[in-house]
């Protein structure tokens, strides 16, 4: 092939720019045969974090688990967002609801409980020592309003 250059052909520097690309990083995962142990040549098995050889012990500290996929956690699919009713013997509030949500706190399981009057976030509040078959949990917020979580004989919570 013959490339002929004509006197009109010439190159400006000045008309292009020379435009550095960055380099592409593409993460590619490890093959699945890549974890063999280097001692024995034995194929090494994950045991809680480090891939650990059962032949000889060598355990791979310098591996890095890939990210588990997180799944969004929406208020439907997460089922711990109730919604409670009136259970006490007020007519009047036989129609008002609070929200109650279900959240882990060290070693046990609390309620976050919302005001059903001025919506605020309620605390909870000792019990007396009275009555203690009444299994109930006792909440006021900063406004004064106080309500207790009561659970119903088919095992439903309402508050009073």
């Amino acid at each position: 092939m013959v490339i002929q250059a004509h006197e009109f052909d010439t190159y400006s520097p000045e008309e292009y720019q020379d435009v550095a690309r960055k380099p592409q990083v593409v993460e590619v995962a490890p093959p699945k045969g890549d974890l063999i142990c280097p001692r024995c040549d034995t194929p090494l098995r994950i045991n809680y974090d480090e891939p650990q050889c059962l032949q000889c012990g060598y355990v791979d500290y310098t591996y890095v688990p890939p990210n588990a996929h997180k799944r969004k956690r929406s208020l439907m699919s997460r089922g711990t967002q109730y919604v409670l009713r009136y259970t006490g013997s007020s007519d009047v509030l036989s129609d008002t609801l609070t929200h109650v949500q279900l959240q882990r706190f060290r070693n046990r399981a609390i309620y976050l409980v919302s005001c059903p009057f001025c919506h605020q976030e309620m605390t909870q509040s000792s019990l007396s020592g009275k009555r203690r078959e009444v299994r109930e949990e006792r909440y006021k917020c900063e406004s004064g309003h106080r309500i207790s979580l009561l659970p119903s004989r088919n095992g439903s919570l309402g508050w009073k």
